[in-house]
């Protein structure tokens, strides 16, 4: 049987100020431009970053965004969805850090089609991340202490520097790191028939099932426990 999971979402609305989405095309896109640098050979383009955040910030160019300072640290879990209470009482399109986030807990998205953007123009520290439709963009480091989920095939993670987490899952989702994964990845293109031999059977929701539950493997891992078979 599954349990529900204690969470402690957090409210970041108090530590940065709203701006209109729309003034942030240009300087997003100026900021990709010096993050992501143009390099075929490396297989580097901006506009793989960009055209998710100019997409969105179009779609939502009447609405605001929580635009918070470099070096923010939010104590608590971040919910990133549109009915989330931060998101839901001033229709905000999502949250941009000028600079290195600290999420002092986890960051999760559940809504598989859609969801407020997070741009992040510096390194994102989480412990679990799981996302589905929301697009999040992180110009420096993606660094977990636990795992890192992308579930479904709307939404999409970019990550410009590196990725450090014990596990890096995607589930028919688009995930792209332009540098190195620093640990195990999994995608369910390559995996999707040898799941029961990764992973610890405790994230399956019965012995039927040969495809691991997204939210047992965030439960697991959020109470500590490695979800790799022989605990890699």
């Amino acid at each position: 049987m599954k349990q529900e999971l204690s969470l402690n979402p957090v409210d970041p609305i108090n530590s940065g100020r709203l701006v209109m989405s729309e003034e942030l095309i240009a300087p997003f896109a100026e900021q990709i431009e010096r993050a992501v640098p143009f390099d075929p050979e490396q297989s580097s383009y901006p506009e793989y970053f960009n055209e998710f955040v100019r997409n969105h910030l179009e779609r939502y160019r009447k609405h605001q965004m929580l635009l918070l300072p470099g070096g923010t640290s939010l104590a608590g879990d971040l919910e990133l969805d549109f009915d989330a209470d931060w998101a839901a009482k001033k229709r905000l399109a999502g949250i941009a850090c000028d600079g290195d986030l600290t999420i002092c807990g986890d960051l999760f998205n559940r809504t598989l089609s859609f969801g407020p953007l997070l741009f992040v123009n510096g390194n994102l520290s989480v412990n679990n991340m799981i996302k589905a439709g929301a697009p999040v963009i992180v110009l420096g480091n993606l660094i977990a202490s636990g795992i890192v989920i992308g579930e479904y095939n709307d939404g999409v993670l970019r990550v410009a520097g590196n990725l450090h987490a014990p596990a890096y899952f995607l589930f028919d989702h688009d995930g792209y790191v332009r540098k190195e994964v620093d640990g195990p990845s999994f995608s369910s293109d390559e995996d999707d028939g040898s799941w029961r031999e990764l992973l610890v059977d405790a994230v399956f929701e019965n012995e039927r099932e040969d495809t691991p539950d997204v939210n047992l493997l965030w439960q697991r891992s959020r109470s500590g426990m490695t979800v790799l078979c022989g605990g890699g």
